[in-house]
């Protein structure tokens, strides 16, 4: 027996109320997957202040002279 095929046979023993939280759930947790593999984006305008915390640091990229365009 396939997990949906379980899962629908509890849901139906369930009585109406219990129904409807069961539905609730399972919308959540289909929301919740969906979240996760979002790629997060950040504006330019929140990304303001990100590297205030480099102020007096030299961020500066040292390469190999053979390694300069």
């Amino acid at each position: 027996m396939t997990t949906s095929a379980m899962l629908m046979r509890e849901i139906e023993t369930l009585p109406e109320e219990s129904m409807a939280e069961a539905l609730d759930f399972i919308v959540f947790l289909k929301n919740k997957s969906f979240e996760i593999y979002k790629p997060k984006r950040i504006s330019t305008k929140n990304a303001r202040g990100i590297f205030k915390d480099l102020k007096g640091m030299d961020t500066t990229i040292e390469r190999e002279e053979a390694d300069r365009v």
